[in-house]
C-alpha cells in the first residue's frame, strides 16, 4: 500500500511517539510511507519513510495552509491517507482526498464531527470514541517496544535517597493541571511510602511549593523512566482526562500494578478495585502498598494480555488491518 500518514502538533507526547512508531513500523512491514508534519520530527523516521515537512501549527481555516497540504498529498499519490489526532482530522477532511480516509482519536475531545467524513476510524481506547456516531470505529491499543534493563528496588532508592524499606509509588508525565498532581500530593502522607514524580513542566514550581515536608520528590525530566519501573511498588495516575497513556502501557508492560482515576484507557483496562476519583484515590493505593503480591495477582490477566496486546507490532499490524477493510467495528 502507498500510505500518507498526516500530523498538525510539534510537541513531544504519545501522539508523536505513535505517529513515528507506526510510519516505521509499516515501512518495515514493506509499505510504501510518506508522513506529512512539522521539520522537526524529519529525524526520527526510518530512511525508507518519505519526510515531506509542513508546519500545521497554523490556523486550520489557512486557504493556503489547506492548498499546500492538498497538494502535498496530491503528489504523495497515496491509497489511504492517515490523519492522527482532531486538527490533522480537521485539515486532512477539508481537502477531501480522492482515497480512502482514516482518522485516529488520539485523546478526549468534545468535538469530533470532523471524523464523520473518514471512511474508517481508529481510537486509542474506547472511552474517546463514545460520543462519535460512526460505522466503523475500531480500537488500537497504542504499543510500546520492549522496555530497557529494569531497575531494581535497591538502586532506585540509592538514586533518589529513599530509605530502603520505603515503598515507592510513581508518576510520569508533564506536570500539567489536567495530570491532577496538585491532588496527588495534597492527600500524600508520611503513611503513603515515598511518591515520586517524573516529568517536567510549567506547574514545577507549583507542585515543589506544595510537596515541600512531604514524602514527594519531583524528579525532572527521566528518560529512564521506563526502566524506574522495574525498582517502584505502584504506578499511580490522577490525570483529568487521558486517551491512552504511553505511561500506563509501559507500566502494564513491566508488569507493576496501576491505579488511576477512571479516564478513557484506565477504565477499560485495569481492575475495578484500582480505580477511584482523585479525592478518593489514598483507599486503592493504601491496599496496593499494604499487600503488593495481591495488588500484583489481581492484576496477573491484564499484565499477560498486555505482554501480546500493547506490542508496536500489535498496533501495526492492527492499523493496516483498518486500511484493507479488514476491521472490526467496536461496539
Amino acid at each position: 500500500m502507498r500510505i500518507c500518514q498526516v500530523m498538525a502538533g510539534d510537541e513531544e507526547g504519545g501522539l508523536e511517539t505513535h505517529f513515528v512508531d507506526l510510519a516505521n513500523g509499516l515501512a518495515a512491514l514493506g509499505d510504501d510511507v510518506a508522513v506529512i508534519a512539522h521539520p522537526r520530527y524529519r529525524s526520527r523516521f526510518a530512511t525508507d519513510v518519505e519526510f515531506r515537512d509542513l508546519d500545521l501549527t497554523r490556523n486550520r481555516r489557512n486557504p493556503f495552509l489547506r492548498r499546500r497540504l492538498k497538494r502535498l498529498i496530491d503528489s504523495v499519490e497515496p491509497d489511504i491517507v492517515h490523519a492522527h489526532a482532531g486538527k490533522a482530522a480537521a485539515l486532512v477532511a477539508s481537502v477531501d482526498p480522492s482515497c480512502r480516509t482514516v482518522g485516529t482519536v488520539h485523546g478526549l475531545k468534545k468535538d469530533l464531527s470532523a471524523y464523520r467524513r473518514f471512511d474508517a476510524v481508529i481510537s486509542v481506547s474506547r472511552g474517546v470514541v463514545e460520543g462519535l456516531d460512526h460505522p466503523v470505529k475500531t480500537v488500537v491499543y497504542n504499543g510500546v517496544h520492549p522496555g530497557p534493563k529494569a531497575t531494581t528496588g535497591a538502586e532506585l532508592r540509592a538514586i533518589f535517597g529513599i530509605p530502603p524499606e520505603t515503598t515507592v509509588t510513581l508518576a510520569a508525565g508533564r506536570l500539567v493541571r489536567v495530570k491532577g498532581y496538585d491532588r496527588l500530593i495534597g492527600l500524600w502522607d508520611d503513611g503513603s511510602g515515598h511518591l515520586l514524580i517524573a516529568g517536567d513542566g510549567p506547574e514545577r514550581g507549583h507542585l515543589e511549593s506544595l510537596a515541600g515536608g512531604k514524602p514527594v520528590t519531583l524528579a525532572g525530566f527521566r528518560a529512564d523512566v521506563r526502566s524506574l519501573m522495574g525498582g517502584a511498588d505502584l504506578m499511580v495516575f490522577a490525570s483529568e482526562r487521558e486517551g491512552l497513556s504511553y505511561a500506563l502501557a509501559e507500566a502494564l508492560q513491566a508488569r507493576l500494578p496501576v491505579v488511576s482515576t477512571p479516564v478513557a484507557g484506565a477504565e477499560e483496562l485495569l481492575p475495578p478495585s484500582h480505580l477511584a476519583e482523585i479525592g478518593k484515590l489514598g483507599n486503592p493505593i493504601s491496599t496496593c502498598l499494604d499487600d503488593p503480591r495481591a495488588a500484583r495477582e489481581r492484576m496477573r490477566e491484564t499484565f499477560d494480555w498486555a505482554a501480546g496486546a500493547l506490542t508496536v507490532d500489535r498496533m501495526v499490524r492492527s492499523t493496516r488491518a483498518v486500511y484493507a477493510g479488514r476491521e472490526q467495528a467496536t461496539p
